[in-house]
């Protein structure tokens, strides 16, 4: 009796344990914009950089090359370390999505805390 009773007591304290870290959890996003001159976003036009928003409310903004055959190369190097370092920050990615054509691209994505 005692042996079950602190088997249940171990998977209580386990649940409670995971429980918690899903709880410690939450999403951010990382906004590039990859445009030749400015994009248009809601009242406000935006350059060339790669915004991350943390599920604490933390920001970054990378600077990004304006859109040309000349600084693409060195945007995209900047946009795939940013991804390969949420990654290595513990985020899984959820999601993406581009919109736009050459010269005016916008890319989301979404990314979920896993530890």
């Amino acid at each position: 009796m005692k042996q079950i009773l602190f088997v249940m007591m171990l998977a209580g304290f386990s649940l409670a344990a995971n429980a918690q870290k899903s709880q410690q959890g939450g999403y951010a996003l990382v906004r590039v914009f990859d445009a030749n001159k400015f994009v248009a976003s809601g009242a406000y036009y935006v350059g060339s950089k790669i915004f991350i928003t943390y599920e604490d409310g933390k920001q970054e903004i990378i600077e990004l090359g304006a859109f040309s055959e000349k600084s693409e190369p060195d945007n995209l190097k900047k946009i795939t370390a940013v991804l390969n370092d949420m990654k290595k920050k513990g985020y899984l990615l959820m999601s993406a999505a581009t919109t736009g054509d050459q010269g005016s691209i916008i890319s989301d994505y979404v990314y979920l805390k896993q530890f």
